[in-house]
């Protein structure tokens, strides 16, 4: 067996199908059972009624003992009042939920460490760890803040154990840096991985693209820290064949 990691599936497996209405988030929630998962990555972006639905969606992940993780698109260095103020709601709102963690993205980070905003990002982690979550900081596949150095430095210089990092694995490569060099460098502070293949310019199933997924999983395994494992390929109109596949991947099942 691969892993006993926690194994969670993402929106981005059923992305088109929540965009055109075709399916809601509390359906795709009641299926988590069927599909032998831990759990699941909820998205601001991609539940336009999550103020209204998320207490019922709470309620039914407990009652299926399952696991949730909050992922949005703010960035952990605000651009002004108004994202920060989403990025201290987007830690509210992962704490309703029951996610032990909010994944963000760097934003631009400041070269000069007396910018205010390093000072916001400092006030967000104080506030993560009031409420007892953690922040997931992942490499953005686009710039600024894709690139191993950038998560490297920011690491550094904000060292509460509150920040951590979710390791993309198909976004280091983007910016022409090693996946397993960033495991190595950052692994004390990683606790979620986005997992996923590259194939022809897109995302697939584990072992069904050209991606050193083996490697990787091994890197990932490596490391003595719990760690939430995150499906993040597209679902390509065959999302719970996808799913299965990966499972019997990364559990041996094959």
């Amino acid at each position: 067996m691969k892993t006993t990691r926690p194994i969670l599936i993402s929106v981005i497996q059923y992305i088109n199908e929540l965009e055109s209405g075709a399916l809601r988030v509390p359906d795709l929630v009641s299926r988590l059972p069927d599909l032998n998962v831990d759990g699941i990555e909820l998205r601001r972006e991609s539940w336009p009624d999550y103020a209204n639905e998320l207490a019922g969606v709470r309620d039914q992940l407990q009652a299926m003992k399952q696991m949730v993780t909050w992922a949005t698109g703010s960035t952990l260095f605000s651009e002004d009042a108004a994202a920060q103020k989403m990025l201290l709601h987007d830690l509210d709102t992962a704490k309703a939920l029951g996610s032990p963690l909010l994944r963000v993205f760097p934003g631009a980070t400041p070269a000069d460490l007396s910018d205010a905003k390093w000072a916001n990002a400092r006030e967000a982690v104080d506030y993560a760890t009031s409420l007892g979550i953690d922040i997931s900081l992942e490499n953005w596949f686009k710039l600024p803040g894709g690139r191993l150095s950038e998560l490297a430095y920011i690491t550094k210089h904000i060292e509460s154990p509150t920040l951590k990092v979710n390791i993309d694995v198909g976004n280091f490569a983007v910016h022409g840096d090693d996946v397993l060099e960033a495991i190595d460098q950052l692994g004390p502070r990683v606790n979620y991985a986005h997992l996923k293949d590259a194939l022809d310019g897109s995302t697939t199933y584990l072992g069904g693209g050209t991606s050193p997924i083996d490697a990787i999983v091994s890197a990932l395994e490596a490391l003595p820290q719990p760690i939430i494992y995150c499906f993040e390929f597209q679902g390509g109109g065959e999302a719970e064949s996808r799913i299965a596949k990966s499972l019997a991947y990364l559990r041996e099942e094959n």
